[in-house]
């Protein structure tokens, strides 16, 4: 009987396969850590954005649902009083605090207004606030319509 010889590769053609192999795994691991990287950024944009629109809507509903709305730029406070019930919001350095309720976004407030003059301190009617620091291009512009009420309650009336 003749030997017959086995067809197989040799162990050059094998450690080829084997390094070719493996800089397609690390390549492909490259590129799963660049979508994770993207997809993280995608996500936390995204936070940011659902925190400040709910804070945006809270703001208004705070805004118009109170009688008396006094700011503070000194101290960063924003001071509203209904019948039923005060909000505070206190603007600090990288997050706002609504009473107790802490958002952990840095809003800064811009300008505070009555009956369209720029105050520094006392009562105002509409507020500029802004989010740039987290999401560029993002400001929040609130008001509130004064009723009558409203100016029969002033000290000096009209």
């Amino acid at each position: 009987m003749a030997a017959r010889k086995l067809k197989s590769f040799t162990l050059s053609e094998l450690i080829v396969v084997m390094i070719i192999t493996a800089i397609v795994v690390g390549m492909a691991f490259s590129v799963l850590r660049i979508v994770q990287k993207q997809i993280h950024a995608i996500q936390t944009n995204f936070e940011k954005t659902s925190i400040l629109v709910l804070f945006e809507q809270k703001l208004w509903q705070d805004f118009n649902d109170t009688n008396n709305i006094v700011y503070d730029s000194a101290k960063q406070l924003l001071i509203m009083t209904s019948e039923i019930d005060t909000i505070t919001y206190s603007f600090k350095e990288n997050f706002c605090m609504r009473n107790h309720d802490t958002i952990k976004l840095k809003i800064i407030p811009n300008k505070a207004l009555f009956k369209g003059q720029e105050i520094k301190t006392g009562q105002v009617d509409a507020l500029s606030i802004f989010a740039e620091t987290e999401l560029p291009g993002y400001q929040i512009f609130v008001y509130k319509k004064n009723d009558l009420t409203f100016l029969m309650n002033q000290e000096d009336g009209l």
